[in-house]
């Protein structure tokens, strides 16, 4: 199941970004946290403390997730020199809170050297690497969070928090370090937990979804994303991704879903619905951080008319199992 939540959490709507402020006591303590028990101060307000959305996706270097789903709860995050090509989604469709996102396959021929990676334009291109920003801290969570750049790769993780990692209504700051960058600070509303009213979603062609949730109190400024995605063996995968207002529901128009179901289906669909608060700051020199505070649920999508299988036995009589699509045809 872990595998699965991180396949789907992939790329993120996109969404405006502002300059970051900065509410510290000027220890370097910017929720005002002193007794180092991770609860958050009152020099950061829920109500008001800035939250910028996410960043575009053609300048987003770094993006640290701290989330909450059904299994465990972790952070993880990096900041790397550039983006990677097939990181930048195509717009294929959109229709009221609800897109369709296509990743392109970039080719290259001849072939790109180790080291190099296939542009959207053909090119060899270098391959953006991860660099070190310093000690990154999370304050306002149940646990202390301090993590170093884990190398090769500049990578950080904390995989020791509590499940939930924080009491909900919250705030959260990250402060950097430095290193390839100046120090800069991200903020996040602390999220309700996320329960899905009906865990099941069945897609039948030209029927809107209606999915519904346990809504966050009033007030708080958390949005709900759900992402689902249907052809998982596609030369170009698309995902479509739907960003609702946190009021308990929230439906998925017919048009979008049947023209989900066009571009293919392979594999076992899978979808995942999650509330989130997300923060963003440009960072010096260029380029745009993320910091996302989510819970997360996964739910079962079934699709008229279609049976994914592993073999021959799990498909309706006079069908047998591609096991290279996982379809039954």
């Amino acid at each position: 199941m872990r595998a699965t939540t991180l396949i789907v959490l992939g790329l993120l709507a996109c969404g405006d970004k502002a300059t970051g402020t900065d509410s510290g006591d000027g220890s370097g303590n910017t929720d005002g946290d002193t007794d180092g028990d991770g609860d958050t101060d009152a020099g950061l307000d829920p109500d008001t403390v800035p939250l910028r959305g996410a960043c575009d996706q053609d300048v987003r270097l770094g993006v640290f997730t701290v989330d909450s789903n059904e299994d465990y709860a972790s952070v993880a995050g990096s900041v790397a020199d550039g983006v990677v090509p097939t990181d930048i989604l195509t717009e294929l469709l959109t229709e009221g809170d609800c897109t369709i996102w296509r990743r392109e396959n970039p080719f290259c021929d001849p072939g790109c050297d180790p080291g190099y990676t296939c542009s959207l334009d053909g090119a060899c291109v270098p391959y953006p690497a991860n660099q070190a920003v310093g000690t990154v801290t999370i304050d306002g969570l149940l646990a202390e969070v301090s993590m170093e750049p884990v190398e090769p790769g500049a990578t950080y993780f904390d995989t020791s928090l509590p499940n939930p990692p924080w009491a909900p209504g919250g705030v959260a700051t990250l402060q950097s370090g430095g290193g390839a960058h100046a120090p800069f600070t991200l903020h996040g509303v602390t999220p309700e937990g996320m329960q899905i009213t009906d865990a099941m979603w069945q897609l039948v062609p030209g029927e809107a979804l209606d999915v519904q949730w346990s809504p966050a109190p009033e007030g708080v400024r958390t949005e709900v994303q759900l992402a689902l995605r249907i052809d998982q063996h596609g030369l170009t995968p698309s995902t479509l991704r739907c960003t609702f207002a946190d009021t308990g529901s929230g439906v998925v128009p017919a048009s979008v879903l049947d023209a989900l179901i066009d571009v293919g289906l392979t594999g076992f669909p899978s979808g995942i619905l999650t509330r989130q608060s997300v923060d963003s700051t440009d960072l010096d020199g260029g380029g745009c951080a993320e910091l996302r505070l989510q819970s997360s649920q996964l739910a079962e999508v079934g699709i008229e008319g279609y049976t994914p299988c592993r073999r021959d036995e799990d498909c309706p009589d006079g069908q047998e199992c591609n096991e290279v699509l996982e379809r039954c045809e």
